[in-house]
């Protein structure tokens, strides 16, 4: 297991505090206006608004639990998150573990392109 904190990665985990407590205006700050978000097979969004609707959208199908963290360290503009998210499903309370990749590319100290590799298609449609 590679396990490197460096400020890259200690953005994107206060960045994910942020969005966790539901504080979109602090969010805003760790984004390029024109920040690019794409989670599996979902067609990307674009900017803190794209990526606060999607979030809506996945918070009426599940609650998000948390993560354990595989993985996580940075190259360069590029930090990579190796996790199991753990959520709960809404419409049944089914406890699902989904296994994610995240790659975060920065232009200078923000998010400008944040791509979700995992399977959501267990949180129903």
């Amino acid at each position: 297991m590679i396990n490197e904190p460096s400020a890259l990665t200690q953005q994107v985990e206060k960045m994910e505090s942020a969005i966790g407590r539901g504080d979109w205006n602090a969010a805003r700050d760790f984004f390029t206006p024109d920040v690019q978000y794409r989670v599996g097979h979902r067609a990307p969004v674009t900017g803190i608004d794209g990526i606060r609707n999607y979030m809506d959208w996945q918070t009426q199908r599940v609650r998000w639990d948390g993560h354990t963290i595989h993985m996580m360290f940075s190259r360069n503009d590029t930090a990579i998150f190796e996790v199991t998210s753990h959520f709960t499903r809404i419409a049944d309370g089914a406890s699902l573990d989904v296994p994610c990749t995240d790659i975060y590319r920065f232009k200078g100290n923000k998010i400008a392109d944040w791509r979700v590799y995992s399977d959501t298609s267990a949180f129903g449609a």
